[in-house]
């Protein structure tokens, strides 16, 4: 069943009306019809299905059919804080963060960090990634968006995390290995902390450490930051229970 997003839908709705980019792409790039199924989400966990009733020139209306009841949420909250990338490598991290199940992702800014944004430029940047985890949600069947920030510094990133493990990956020597982190009880909420391309210095590790994170390795090699990311988010993702399968 192809799946659209309409964020001001009611649980009480009985139909829904298909506008903008959204009815684009089921009138022109998936050619539905009247007759056709599809279901509709908010992005906050309510998903609806129904059949297209009509097609008309600038929208697709649908009658609601019934409420689908099929979870594919995480059974605990990850949010990843994200040292800010440049290029479109936002835009991968949030995609592949919404298909993990994460609940939240925190781009920030540090003195490494290359992109600078704000005003105008970080609306629009919020804009896309949110548009990147609405296409990541379509795809992989979550009713639920991730939600996306920008802090204005590592500071105050950590400092507004509330979550029982908090990890920073780190790769220097003598750091305790991510699995050692993860064999205990699944918690109710994790965090998980990523440099920008240049790494995080000393100094905000241990302002990290200050807020509560723990230091975890991923072995001998350095990855990209954007590799670490979806990386060590799907080991914590898997070693909670996240894939379906029982927490250790």
């Amino acid at each position: 069943m192809r799946r659209f997003f309409l964020e001001e839908l009611d649980g009480s709705a009985k139909e829904a009306e298909i506008t903008g980019e959204e009815f684009t792409h089921l009138k022109k790039v998936l050619r539905l019809g009247p007759g056709d199924s599809a279901a509709i989400f908010n992005g906050r966990g309510l998903e609806l299905f129904g059949r297209i009733e009509s097609i008309g020139q600038r929208s697709a209306k649908i009658t609601i059919e019934g409420r689908s009841e099929d979870r594919k949420e995480s059974p605990f909250g990850l949010a990843l804080l994200q040292g800010l990338l440049k290029g479109d490598r936002p835009e991968f991290i949030v995609q592949k963060a919404t298909e993990l199940g994460l609940t939240a992702i925190c781009f920030y800014t540090t003195a490494r960090t290359v992109p600078r944004v704000d005003g105008e430029g970080l609306e629009k940047k919020l804009l896309r990634w949110k548009k990147a985890a609405i296409e990541a949600a379509k795809q992989c069947g979550r009713s639920t968006l991730p939600l996306i920030t920008l802090a204005p510094g590592l500071k105050e990133a950590v400092q507004e995390t509330k979550a029982g493990l908090k990890i920073v990956l780190w790769e220097k020597e003598g750091t305790a290995s991510l699995k050692d982190l993860l064999s205990g009880k699944a918690p109710e909420a994790a965090a998980l902390l990523i440099g920008p391309e240049g790494g995080l210095s000393d100094e905000e590790v241990k302002l990290a450490e200050s807020a509560g994170f723990q230091k975890a390795g991923m072995g001998p090699r350095i990855l990209r930051a954007e590799t670490a990311a979806v990386a060590a988010a799907a080991v914590i993702e898997y070693a909670f229970g996240g894939f379906g399968q029982a927490a250790s």
